[in-house]
């Protein structure tokens, strides 16, 4: 059965983490992703963390999550043909990613504006921290900036301290998700017999709508002029992130219509007629609080995770586990939808990589490949463009590959 995205082919111009997500999520549903690196490799090949703890640009395990099911192939990017070698491959391709500065693709004359004269149904998703215009366009910008600017870092944390970035790169993934269905979207439009388009993704702009309690409290902001503040921790009693026996579980009882049956599972029927029980958390007095606080603490202590969630979603409360990498992956309910590929590479070797972000009825899961190696497609993909074996070999000698 045919790949969603099959025979779409795609270039990757880019590094780190943002663009080269946008290319794995297209090359997941069977598009045919060519990265092309410098001759050192991509920057995420040299940071950890390594498998084995080891420096080596074939393990770095962000470059192999970011990176499967897509081809490598290298290419100094200041050597002399440099240009005219990505305008061949360009010519045969439908998507490009790139995250150069603004102005580069210019400065290189492979702006979208010239290469689109010849190639009407091109796309190009230009993926930069603050875009391509404004008086940001230069700026340089960190994960933790980005999420200072755009995201979640305002709402993050106690009150009692400065703001905390959330982990990860979670705002260049973000824009990785955004820029995947830009281009589908672009390619949309062509099948319907428009023509292409250049996406101009601000990483931080991906951001300002992303995250639920940013986007809500921005939109409360331009309505109401009120800026939302931090809460300390455990303002709302028997709600929010708690300690079980063997890590953490975040339930909601409190303020739900299901808190009478709350207190029924607890043990704490009694507490059900008190004045208080029948009014929003944020209206009960300390006594009432602080005893239901503790009920609550000391019917979650004698569980694990697992099973206080359970007990509590039997009778309709909203709440989840608050997992560990290690119990994400052991878990059996994902194992069960097969959200994990089984993929073996030749330097780091056998582990569970994520896999499809959605699953399609109609589409076969295909066999996933491994993050490839540096350079590991440069005689195949040299030679669709034209390249000689002979050619090939000289470029290497002259360190254009």
């Amino acid at each position: 059965m045919r790949q969603l995205l099959e025979g779409l082919r795609v270039i990757e111009l880019s590094n780190n983490v943002a663009g080269p997500f946008t290319g794995k999520l297209l090359a997941e549903y069977g598009a045919n992703v060519i990265k092309i690196e410098p001759r050192e490799g991509d920057p995420a090949r040299h940071e950890g963390p390594y498998k084995d703890g080891i420096p080596n640009i074939e393990t770095s395990l962000l470059f192999l999550h970011l990176n499967t099911n897509k081809k490598s192939i290298t290419l100094n990017f200041e050597s002399k043909n440099a240009v005219n070698i990505i305008k061949k491959f360009i010519e045969k391709t439908d998507i490009v990613i790139e995250s150069f500065p603004p102005g580069q693709m210019e400065n290189w004359d492979l702006s979208y504006e010239t290469l689109a004269k010849d190639h009407e149904n091109l796309i190009m998703a230009s993926i930069t921290p603050f875009g391509q215009s404004g008086p940001w366009k230069d700026y340089k910008a960190s994960e933790i900036v980005l999420q200072a600017l755009g995201g979640p870092l305002h709402a993050n944390g106690s009150p009692f301290r400065e703001p905390i970035k959330s982990g990860g790169n979670i705002a260049q993934y973000h824009a990785g998700i955004a820029t995947a269905f830009a281009c589908i979207a672009a390619r949309l439009r062509i099948v319907r017999g428009g023509r292409g388009d250049h996406i101009d993704q601000a990483i931080y702009e991906a951001q300002a709508g992303f995250r639920d309690r940013r986007t809500a409290f921005t939109t409360g902001t331009s309505y109401t002029g009120h800026v939302a503040k931090r809460q300390p921790p455990g303002a709302r009693p028997a709600s929010g992130p708690r300690m079980t026996a063997d890590g953490y579980a975040n339930i909601f009882a409190s303020g739900s219509r299901r808190f009478p049956a709350a207190l029924d599972l607890i043990g704490r029927s009694d507490l059900k007629d008190h004045p208080d029980a029948k009014k929003q958390p944020h209206l009960f007095s300390q006594e009432f609080a602080a005893e239901l606080e503790g009920s609550w603490m000391k019917w979650l202590i004698s569980r694990d995770k697992k099973t206080a969630v359970a007990e509590t979603q039997k009778i309709g409360l909203l709440g989840g586990a608050i997992y560990t990498t290690k119990d994400l992956v052991e878990d059996e309910h994902y194992k069960s939808r097969d959200v994990w590929d089984n993929i073996d590479h030749p330097v780091a070797g056998s582990a569970d990589y994520t896999g499809r972000q959605i699953l399609l009825s109609e589409i076969s899961r295909k066999k996933p490949l491994h993050a490839p190696l540096l350079g590991e497609s440069n005689n195949e993909i040299y030679a669709e463009i034209g390249f000689t074996k002979k050619d090939i070999a000289e470029m290497k000698t002259k360190e254009i590959i």
